[in-house]
C-alpha cells in the first residue's frame, strides 16, 4: 500500500509539473503573437545614405547635427555627427514582402521561461540572486550567444506552427526606419539629444541615459516599435560580408549563406549617438551582451 501511495504521489507531482509547463508555454505563445506588429512590405533604399544636409532631411553632406531642429537653433555650436554605417554598408535598393515584427525586445521573463521549458537553468541566475537592477523580468534580455537568440525564435515556431525567426538585416532596418523612411534614429521623432537619451525626449536625470530600462519605457517609433534605439543592440539573422550588398538580391535579401560573424543592429544603452539606424555591429556568433526580437513571416 505504501509503495502504491508513493507511486501515486510521484505520478501526481509529474502531472502537475507538466500542466504548469503547458500553461507557461501557452502564455508565452499567446503573448509573443499579441506583440507582433504588421509591417507592410515595400521598396526602400537600405544602407548608409551618405549623410543628411539639414533639418529638412536633404542629402549631400556626410554629417548631421545631433538633436531636433529646435535644439539646433538653441545650441548653434552643437557638434556634428558622422553617419556611421560601417564597412560594406553601401546604399542599395531592397524590396520586402509583408511580415510581422515584435513591438518589444524579448524580456528576461520570456527568455527565462524558454530556458525553463527546455529544462535548463536560467542564464545569469546569479544576477537574480544579487537583485541586479537590469535583470528584472521586464528588462530586455541579453543572450549568451547568437544561437540562443535564433533558437528562441525557432522554439516559438516549432511550438506554434508559425514561421517565427530572427529578422533579416533588411527587415530590421526597414521596420526601425518605419518602412524605410529617412530617419537617423529609431525614436518617436527620429532625433536624439547628445548627453540626454537615445529616445527623443528629455530625462529628469541625465545619468539615466546609461541605464537599461524595462521594455516600452519610451515612446515607440511611428510604426509602433519600442526600443529600436537604445536598451540593447539586437541580433539579426544575417551573416556578415563586406561585399554582400554590392550584389545582393533586391527581393527579400537574407544575407550571405555563411560566414564567420553575424550582424547586430541598433544601439545599446551605453552607446554613443554614432550608433544610429545605419550602423552595423559585426560580432562573432559566440558574443554575448546582445538582445533580440523575433519576426513572423506569413
Amino acid at each position: 500500500m505504501y509503495r502504491q501511495f508513493i507511486l501515486f504521489f510521484i505520478i501526481l507531482t509529474l502531472s502537475a509539473c507538466a500542466s504548469n509547463k503547458d500553461e507557461k508555454l501557452e502564455a508565452l505563445l499567446k503573448k509573443s503573437k499579441e506583440n507582433m506588429v504588421f509591417v507592410k512590405g515595400g521598396t526602400f533604399m537600405m544602407g548608409d545614405p551618405g549623410g543628411l544636409d539639414n533639418e529638412n532631411g536633404e542629402y549631400g553632406k556626410d554629417k548631421w547635427v545631433i538633436g531636433s531642429p529646435e535644439n539646433r537653433k538653441k545650441y548653434p555650436d552643437a557638434p556634428w555627427q558622422s553617419i556611421n554605417g560601417g564597412e560594406g554598408n553601401v546604399s542599395h535598393k531592397v524590396i520586402l514582402s509583408d511580415y510581422y515584427i515584435s513591438k518589444y525586445e524579448v524580456t528576461w521573463e520570456e527568455f527565462d521561461t524558454y530556458y525553463e521549458l527546455t529544462d535548463r537553468e536560467v542564464y545569469l541566475k546569479s544576477a537574480i540572486e544579487y537583485e541586479e537592477d537590469w535583470r528584472t523580468p521586464k528588462h530586455p534580455t541579453e543572450t549568451p550567444n547568437w544561437n540562443e537568440a535564433k533558437n528562441y525564435c525557432r522554439f516559438l515556431a516549432k511550438k506554434s506552427g508559425l514561421n517565427y525567426d530572427l529578422p533579416t538585416e533588411a527587415q530590421w532596418e526597414y521596420a526601425a526606419r518605419s518602412r524605410g523612411k529617412y530617419v537617423f534614429y529609431g525614436t518617436n521623432n527620429g532625433w536624439a539629444i547628445r548627453n540626454k537619451d537615445m529616445y527623443g525626449k528629455d530625462l529628469p536625470n541625465q545619468n539615466l541615459a546609461n541605464l537599461r530600462s524595462p521594455v516600452g519605457s519610451y515612446p515607440p517609433n511611428p510604426l509602433g516599435l519600442y526600443d529600436m534605439e537604445g536598451n540593447m543592440g539586437e541580433w539579426t539573422n544575417d551573416w556578415y560580408s563586406e561585399e554582400y550588398f554590392k550584389n545582393s538580391p533586391i527581393k527579400d535579401p537574407k544575407g550571405p549563406k555563411n560566414g564567420e560573424k553575424k550582424v547586430a543592429r541598433g544601439s545599446s544603452y551605453g552607446d554613443s549617438t554614432s550608433f544610429n539606424l545605419f550602423y552595423r555591429s559585426i560580432k562573432k556568433p559566440t558574443s554575448s551582451v546582445k538582445g533580440f526580437r523575433c519576426i513572423l513571416n506569413p
